[in-house]
């Protein structure tokens, strides 16, 4: 089968290559991959810049969809047929995750989805929702589920509340989705007055251009009434001020990314005068994944995808990922 390996740290060192193919033993099942989608995580690991603990060579990407094309002895939550997807973290069931949970994720310490075929166990799996694609599918591990993770889960949101969101990449459109299908009213931030533009076409009820509005944490507050009740913050450290300025009192920042740096460097005031729930968040566990796959079924979600790559593109996809200037999700297609 072809798969595309990581022999060193480098865009130029993913390479395309004729491996086995797997077999499913007891409890596994095969799956036949049709897409993967790209995430910053996957850029990182690939250059150096995540961990230097990377036993190569290494099939990389998290974020797969697929179909079981065959079951080992015993296999009983999927069968042959199912479209799937596997889990970023396989063994995080439920719960608050133990480290043995978190110790393994695709594309990391397994093999991840950059291949024709890959073995899982059968619990390492989620059906997908039946309308989606598989290219629609692989959307939803990561970038999904830390939306859903930080809306529902972490902060409680419902109909009538009101949430900012920075950016316009995957997580921040997936939550954007999720949001209007819960009810609740979108305040989205941007350096592109396109992009945003493009953001009030997906339904969000106020944009901000935050180049233009520098302050735009207490604008948000006034737009909201009485603050926010939650951040989808993607900035962290450059942008965490702002997000405190923004909720309300005993509002939530979900820290999810650190485009703007990583060292808090702010004083505890704000969070102790808001009241204010901070969480980081790390995609999240399959229960949530599977309720999560249940709403975007009921409400017939699909995710924004940019642009789609051939498989031998790869690396251009990532390398386009690093640049910025996408909107949504970047996907590569699987022969």
């Amino acid at each position: 089968m072809k798969a595309m390996q990581l022999t060193g740290f480098g865009l130029d060192k993913l390479e395309l290559e004729e491996i086995p193919q797997p077999e499913p033993g007891p409890g596994e099942v095969l799956v036949q991959f049709a897409a993967a989608s790209l995430n910053p995580r996957d850029y990182q690991i690939i250059t150096g810049q995540f961990t230097p603990n990377v036993e190569f060579p290494l099939v990389p990407l998290s974020d797969g969809g697929g179909t079981v094309v065959a079951a080992g002895e015993g296999v009983r939550r999927v069968a042959v047929g199912d479209r799937v997807t596997p889990l970023f973290f396989p063994r995080w069931i439920s719960g608050e995750a133990t480290s043995g949970q978190r110790s393994v994720s695709g594309g990391l310490e397994v093999p991840g989805v950059l291949r024709q075929f890959g073995v899982y166990d059968e619990q390492a799996l989620a059906r997908s929702a039946p309308h989606l694609t598989a290219a629609e599918a692989a959307c939803f591990v990561c970038a999904g589920l830390t939306a859903w993770t930080a809306l529902v889960t972490k902060s409680g949101i419902s109909e009538g509340d009101t949430v900012l969101i920075q950016g316009t990449g995957g997580v921040a459109l997936a939550a954007l989705q999720f949001c209007n299908s819960l009810g609740a009213q979108t305040i989205i931030i941007s350096s592109s007055d396109d992009k945003l533009a493009r953001a009030q076409e997906l339904g969000a009820d106020h944009t901000i251009n935050y180049q233009q509005t520098k302050d735009w944490g207490p604008l948000a507050h006034e737009i909201s009434g009485h603050g926010v009740d939650a951040v989808i913050e993607i900035g962290g450290a450059g942008t965490l001020e702002n997000s405190l300025a923004a909720i309300r009192h005993g509002g939530h920042v979900n820290i999810i990314g650190y485009m703007a740096g990583v060292e808090m460097g702010i004083t505890v005031f704000p969070l102790i005068i808001n009241n204010a729930n901070l969480h980081g968040i790390g995609t999240g566990h399959r229960d949530d994944y599977e309720a999560m796959m249940a709403f975007v079924e009921t409400h017939g979600i699909r995710p924004v995808i940019d642009r789609h790559y051939d498989f031998e593109e790869a690396g251009q996809g990532l390398a386009d990922l690093a640049a910025g200037g996408h909107f949504g999700k970047l996907v590569v297609d699987i022969p």
